[in-house]
């Protein structure tokens, strides 16, 4: 094919491919744009064939490097090799390399009047812990989170606790790693916060050598279930037993330090010793349900843990508080909270 012709092809081919690519990317998607822009591609592939049968030997010259000097010989694979990690490194979405389409798509959806907001999760595997069932709790955070604290427990129907599903470590041992201060430095140390998730340890019912709910010198039933307060959004795999017709409840009670409102200030319960005192307080710790009916024993299913109601603010009982009008920034720590219930697969 004549030189001269195919290359002023090639030259019309991504004139259009370049304005039709710049119209695509910072204006909102429009299928006369897209259609021309397809059409001139698999025209530009084309002659592109063309173009390689008709030029093959010096263009194979170009790739093998021949009469060119050592080092200008490795020209051709080290470019084919930074194109191929190129390319894999934006098929594995490695930071900042997709950086100019995530500005695009951007420009592109504020133009529609729309908004894109990605996720990252904390993924916490608990292998040891066994069941015929797979629960998994996702947490997506919201405004207010701070790293609470939180438990994840299963309860049969009439409120009778069963087992923890999750804890996070700093409760199940009463050990923090800011716990004392020593001069200018931090210690870890035991820390008694009865306040912490007052919900959770009275349904547990375990008193420890001091009299208080929370685990202290050890908690053989949490040390499978125990580890480290997530920094962000969550997602826990676990595991527990479920009878097929019966029904149960999974709840989760989260807990902030600090978060004050006009309802529960530093003064709010001034005769209270530990609200007042020891307590590293601010509005109580949040409980969330999921009723979990026979039917989801045996299939997969998906709940949304819903707001039920507080714990008490010093954690001096197990009392669950339903009217939720004094409780307000708390409410944002988590935007939402799904469950989902799957019975383990057997192989036969």
């Amino acid at each position: 094919m004549n030189r001269r012709l195919l290359g002023n092809i090639l030259l019309s081919t991504v004139l259009i491919l370049t304005i039709s690519g710049a119209v695509m990317y910072f204006i909102p998607f429009k299928k006369t744009v897209a259609s021309l822009h397809t059409v001139f591609a698999i025209l530009f592939c084309a002659g592109i064939l063309l173009h390689l049968l008709n030029n093959k030997i010096p263009l194979g010259n170009y790739v093998s490097g021949r009469r060119q000097t050592r080092w200008r010989k490795y020209q051709s694979p080290l470019i084919f090799g930074m194109t191929l990690l190129l390319v894999l490194g934006l098929m594995l979405d490695l930071p900042g390399l997709n950086a100019i389409y995530d500005w695009g798509n951007s420009l592109r959806n504020r133009q529609l009047g729309k908004s894109e907001t990605s996720f990252d999760y904390e993924v916490i595997e608990l292998e040891q812990k066994q069941g015929d069932h797979q629960i998994k709790v996702e947490l997506q955070q919201g405004a207010a989170f701070q790293y609470p604290m939180f438990a994840l427990w299963l309860e049969d129907s009439l409120g009778n606790y069963l087992e923890t599903l999750y804890i996070s470590r700093v409760i199940s041992t009463s050990t923090y790693d800011f716990g004392i201060k020593l001069g200018r430095r931090w210690k870890p140390a035991v820390v008694r916060r009865p306040e912490g998730l007052p919900y959770w340890a009275h349904q547990r019912g375990i008193q420890a050598s001091d009299g208080l709910y929370i685990p202290l010198d050890g908690a053989p039933d949490l040390d499978a279930v125990s580890g480290a307060t997530p920094v962000g959004n969550f997602v826990i795999h676990t595991r527990t037993t479920l009878q097929s017709g019966k029904k149960y409840r999974i709840l989760l009670e989260l807990n902030q330090s600090y978060d004050w409102n006009e309802y529960f200030t530093k003064t709010s319960f001034p005769d209270d010793p530990i609200y007042s005192g020891s307590g590293r307080v601010g509005q109580p710790s949040l409980v969330y349900t999921a009723e979990i009916g026979q039917q989801a024993c045996g299939e997969k299913r998906h709940f949304l843990l819903k707001l039920t109601g507080y714990g008490h603010p010093s954690g001096k009982t197990g009392e669950l508080f339903t009217a939720l009008e004094k409780i307000t920034t708390a409410k944002n720590i988590a935007d939402r909270i799904i469950l989902t219930v799957e019975r383990e697969k057997t192989e036969r």
